[in-house]
């Protein structure tokens, strides 16, 4: 007699029946039970007399995460580029620290990498536009030294030049010096 179930799926031999575990009960009779398998619940440790209810075992701190060592490079990378918006000094600060902030990224020692991309980006276009403004200044003030210039500040800008030519062509009918 036989204790494992039969499988469902196989098909019963070629002699016709299938094999049987043992009596067949007769109609009105009870089938025999099976014993079903008792499974332990698991066991739960009490509280000790002194300890306190729900303290389990001393926490250890651990620090930080790991790979987020190094995630201040890049919030300071985005603070500095951002502020570098109004200063235009703190976006160099705000590259080198991007720079830095991306690669302990790519090292898995930050998690944070897309803020030092967002802080090297704005870094570059402040620097960009702080360059192209300081030269810009230079230009503007060449060319109003070339076209108001001269050593006598009450000859700059005057209209001395305009004169010259209303002079040139006689004044205007009506009018006298």
């Amino acid at each position: 007699m036989s204790t494992t179930p039969d499988d469902p799926m196989q098909q019963p031999p070629q002699g016709g029946s299938a094999p049987q575990d043992g009596p067949v009960p007769q109609p009105g009779q009870q089938q025999p039970q099976y014993a079903q398998p008792q499974y332990a619940q698991p066991q739960y440790a009490q509280p000790q007399y002194g300890q306190p209810y729900g303290a389990g075992p001393a926490m250890v701190p651990t620090g930080p995460r790991p790979g987020t060592e190094k995630n201040w490079m890049n919030i300071t990378s985005l603070v500095l580029a951002i502020v570098g918006l109004v200063t235009w000094i703190t976006a160099i600060g705000g590259v080198v620290l991007g720079h830095l902030g991306r690669s302990a990224a790519r090292k898995d020692e930050a998690d944070n990498g897309g803020l030092g991309l967002a802080g090297l980006i704005i870094s570059y276009v402040v620097i960009v536009l702080g360059v192209l403004g300081i030269i810009a200044t230079i230009a503007f003030v060449g060319w109003l030294g070339s076209e108001c210039g001269g050593d006598n500040p009450a000859d700059w800008c005057s209209d001395s030049s305009t004169s010259v030519e209303i002079q040139a062509f006689g004044s205007p009918a009506g009018l006298t010096a």
